[in-house]
Order: structure tokens, then C-alpha cells, then sequence
């Protein structure tokens, strides 16, 4: 299983969990942030308003790979389709 393991305070790395069809990474909203080049209140922004697929676990959020890039190829598509 790969993925960095997580200390008990605060996330340092992308978890992988494993599932029915493979292992689920998640990501912290800081990560994320990091990831896509944007400020962690964008995140944040973001997942209030629905636009990003998260999950809330406590006070925390989380971001599956498989459901951002998918939102991510969305979104894509529908700026290109707004483009032509």
C-alpha cells in the first residue's frame, strides 16, 4: 500500500486507505491547495459553495484523488464547451 502514513495531530502526506477496487488517496485541503497552485482559502471557498466533491470528518476536510480529478475533467469540459 503506498502513501505516507499520518502523524495522530495532523495529516503530513496523502493517505492511502485501501477499498474494494484498490486503495482511495485523500487529501488534506492543504495539500490540495498545493497540488492545484492555489490559496488553502480557495479550497475552503470552494467546498462551502459545493463546487469541489469533498467530505468533512470532524472540522477537517478531505479530498478524494479519484473525485477531484474527475471534477477537475469536468470542469474542463464545460470551460472548452463554454469557449467553442
Amino acid at each position: 500500500m503506498g502513501g505516507v502514513p499520518c502523524s495522530s495531530t495532523r495529516c503530513r502526506g496523502v493517505v492511502s486507505m485501501p477499498a474494494d477496487h484498490g486503495e482511495i488517496e485523500i487529501y488534506s485541503a492543504d495539500q490540495l491547495a498545493e497540488l492545484l497552485g492555489v490559496n488553502r482559502k480557495t479550497i475552503y471557498e470552494a467546498a462551502k459553495s459545493g463546487d469541489i466533491p469533498h467530505r468533512r470528518l470532524g472540522r477537517r476536510l478531505i479530498f478524494e484523488k479519484g473525485s477531484v480529478l474527475a471534477w477537475l475533467r469536468q470542469s474542463s469540459a464545460i470551460s472548452e464547451a463554454r469557449t467553442k
